[in-house]
């Protein structure tokens, strides 16, 4: 300031625009601060941390969430549509199936952008019906281990010769064509499958199944997982691994609006959505921040502290906190907090190693150690106590809310009954042979069995202790550990483990998505219980040929009294989530397949500010 001073007495016209410019540049910052501040961001956690954003090569639903908001799938699901309903996303609509459903047309909707990248050299890109075709093979490149690759196996014409041939060769060729995969024109793919697949099209609805370019896979050989660059409403601005994500707009993006078509005129949570955002061009949300936080009490209070504008999935144990007895709390009342109640379409399960020499194997034997395992843990106790019975119990792998759900399936094979367990395991010889007060295997091999859980999860650990308490109770010691969310999915992947408590949430609404899990073949990819029993895969195999009715149920019965008899898995609940939004939050509604809401949120930036003060 002072040589300006000095500049004016001596020069007083290029003192005066040297001021004027000081004062423009003064402007221009006050104005890109203010600008800054006026963006609308939104804070949330997840509960566990992400494991990356490579579509293909990812499972963990907080991955998959972000990858939900940076890539586009060819079809998605109506917001507000009950029951789910398929919508076109990046194609020009919906296809039926040609040649007895056997044969899928995809049109895609020109100009459609990628975000920008230095891979792509300054020029614009844009999507194309061969970067479907490059994500569909990567699903089965043996490189990329795909916990998806399920999805292609033994289904498109020509596909497992393809994939076969590249294995002799030890070299995956992506420019070698497959009879079953056409690339018809720059806009238009096609699919042939070998027979009949009534849940096809769900598939290109999952925010894995998303096209990718190629130039950046190879441009981040690497790190793919590091730079996903993909079509949709956000970028990945910033990412500080299990710690910090940050998403922005993409520039790129063409925009979207919310269908008001199948809204429900008598849930509230639409009508609010449609005077939030009916009409407008989403997203409206600039910047999203989410940070992964494990641990159940920094990510609850984070939302107390108004640190976070709202939270999902609220762990049980703060529930009764914020919302008892029908009711919310006063403070939440106070603060015009909402609830919004959820029963997923999932199921929690504990899991045995099929291929354990203790809990594994298929003998008369082996099957009655599960089964005696089963009864003696106390289920009652984990809904009633662990669940704060914010649960129900399921009979089988298929929960209420998807296609194919049996509500008549019932069994007592899955019931607490420590007497029964005792009884089992009397009758083939799992005593106490060395005096030790615990019982030994029929061989005299000692029994020491280990429940692997997440570390982060209050739920998990107590589980592992009610498993322990329960097992003890009927002369079997069990210790336990616990471990990352991560590193627990890539243990289970591998084998790595004797029991294990798990999750599964539906990525599309059909019974298919959850029967995979014991599917043999699907072993190393999505089976962690490694179960692999010719008569169930077969069944499998023929319930995939089959739309949904009588003849599929009939079939899904036997698969569910089939597992019922080996117990590859203790069935465990489906639980009852419950989201607390706060009220500058416009818009939230959760959908039962999708995993995030942000590009269908607004934010009431002057109330949010409030809140801060």
């Amino acid at each position: 300031m002072q040589k300006i001073s000095e500049m004016n007495l001596k020069t007083p016209r290029l003192g005066a625009f040297v001021l004027k410019l000081f004062l423009s540049i003064c402007m221009l910052v006050f104005a890109s601060t203010a600008f800054a501040a006026e963006q609308k961001v939104v804070k949330i956690a997840f509960r566990a941390a992400e494991n990356g954003f490579d579509p293909q090569q990812i499972e963990d639903r907080y991955s998959v969430g972000i990858c939900e908001n940076i890539f586009e799938s060819f079809l998605t699901y109506d917001w507000l549509a009950r029951p789910v309903k398929l919508a076109p996303q990046t194609v020009e609509k919906v296809p039926e199936g040609e040649e007895g459903g056997t044969l899928y047309t995809f049109r895609i909707k020109p100009g459609i952008l990628f975000a920008d990248d230095p891979v792509f050299k300054g020029k614009k890109r844009e999507m194309v019906a061969k970067d479907m075709e490059y994500a569909i093979k990567r699903f089965r490149d043996p490189a990329n281990r795909s916990p998806y690759s399920w999805l292609f196996e033994d289904k498109i014409v020509g596909f497992d010769e393809f994939v076969d041939k590249m294995k002799k060769a030890n070299k995956y060729e992506y420019d070698t064509p497959i009879e079953g995969i056409k690339v018809l024109d720059k806009y238009t793919i096609s699919f042939k499958l070998r027979e009949p697949d009534y849940n096809f099209l769900y598939f290109f609805a999952m925010p894995i199944v998303v096209p990718v370019a190629r130039e950046v896979i190879e441009g981040y050989p690497t790190d793919t997982r590091g730079h996903p660059v993909g079509t949709g409403p956000y970028v990945l601005k910033e990412w500080v691994r299990r710690s910090k994500i940050v998403l922005e707009r993409n520039p790129n993006y063409r925009g979207h609006t919310l269908s008001t078509e199948f809204a429900d005129p008598n849930d509230p949570w639409d009508q609010a959505a449609i005077k939030a955002l009916a009409g407008k061009t989403l997203p409206l949300i600039d910047r999203i921040e989410v940070y992964p936080i494990e641990e159940e009490q920094p990510r609850f209070l984070a939302f107390m502290n108004v640190q976070h504008d709202y939270i999902e999935e609220t762990p049980l144990q703060y529930v009764q906190e914020l919302y008892a007895n029908g009711q919310l709390s006063s403070a939440m009342q106070k603060r015009h907090v909402q609830r919004f109640p959820e029963m997923q379409p999932e199921i929690t399960f504990d899991t045995f190693n099929m291929d354990d020499k203790i809990v594994g194997g298929y003998k008369p034997e082996n099957i009655a150690f599960r089964r005696a395992l089963v009864h003696a843990h106390d289920r009652p106790a984990e809904i009633a106590i662990i669940r704060r019975g914010n649960a129900v119990p399921v009979t089988s792998p298929i929960p209420n809310g998807v296609v194919g759900f049996d509500p008549t399936f019932r069994t007592m094979e899955q019931e607490y009954n420590p007497e029964k367990a005792r009884a089992l395991l009397d009758l083939y010889g799992y005593v106490d042979k060395d005096g030790d007060g615990w019982r030994d295997m029929p061989d005299g091999r000692q029994i020491i069995l280990e429940f692997k859980y997440r570390s982060s999860e209050e739920a998990s650990r107590q589980q592992a202790e009610l498993w322990t308490k329960n097992l003890n109770a009927i002369g079997i010691r069990m210790t336990s550990v616990s471990q990352q969310f991560v590193d627990l999915l890539k243990d289970r992947k591998v084998g790595k483990y004797q029991i294990s408590n798990v999750a599964w949430i539906a990525d599309y609404p059909d019974a298919q998505n959850f029967l995979q899990l014991l599917y043999g073949p699907n072993t190393n990819i999505s089976n962690d219980a490694r179960f692999n029993l010719p008569e169930y895969n077969k069944l499998y195999s023929a319930a995939l040929k089959l739309p949904d009715g009588p003849e599929r149920n009939k079939i899904y019965r036997e698969m569910n009294r089939v597992l019922t008899a080996y117990a590859p898995w203790a069935y465990g609940v489906q639980r009852l989530f419950s989201h607390f939004i706060n009220p500058w939050v416009l818009g939230y509604k959760k959908h039962p397949i999708l995993y995030t809401s942000f590009r269908f949120l607004d934010v009431d930036m002057a109330m949010q500010k409030a809140s801060m003060q």
